[in-house]
């Protein structure tokens, strides 16, 4: 199984957008994508299910990122709902079952599970806490439109995009290496 955890600096950045690119640019992974979030939802919308804090998507091409994640060619999306700091990393497990490939946009799974390749999306000024915590563990920085960065993790890659959705064949062969190297 591999899992790619995405997170980002802050909001609106870009971080739908490069999961959704990664889904389409790697779709012979057959993707399970999970969106970890804070906020708050309204009760279950008509075509998502399995319960209170898991929501599972069935419809692709809205204008939801769990919709967005299956229509960039995702087998499956999940909503996590998190209350607090805490992620509820059992149940998601229960959602996942015996899903192979997994990933997670969220800068906090990287507290309570480790990934297997974790990318840290640099863009705007703002620098959430938990953010610091995701560089930590980075594998890649994605910086886009020129966002700096003051430091890199150990050893971790820099790609520079133009726009977060056209991924550079470098990225895509370096994130495909890396995956196809973790599943040996």
């Amino acid at each position: 199984m591999a899992i790619v955890v995405i997170g980002g600096s802050g909001k609106d950045i870009g971080k739908t957008t490069l999961v959704c690119a990664v889904i389409s640019a790697l779709r012979e992974f057959g993707w399970t994508a999970v969106k970890i979030t804070g906020h708050d939802y309204e009760p279950a919308e008509e075509g998502m299910s399995l319960g209170t804090a898991i929501r599972e998507e069935s419809r692709a091409g809205g204008e939801t990122d769990t919709e967005r994640y299956l229509a960039a060619g995702a087998r499956r999306a999940l909503l996590v709902t998190r209350v607090g700091s805490a992620v509820p990393v059992n149940e998601i497990r229960r959602a996942l079952g015996g899903d192979r490939n997994v990933i997670f946009e969220s800068n906090r799974i990287v507290d309570a599970m480790k990934p297997d390749v974790c990318l840290a999306l640099v863009g705007g000024t703002e620098r959430k806490a938990s953010f610091e915590r995701l560089l930590v563990s980075a594998d890649g920085v994605v910086t886009v439109g020129g966002a700096q960065v003051d430091r890199l993790p150990g050893a971790a890659r820099r790609f520079d995009l133009e726009f977060v959705g056209r991924l550079s064949t470098d990225f895509v062969d370096w994130l495909r290496h890396r995956l196809t190297e973790s599943d040996e």
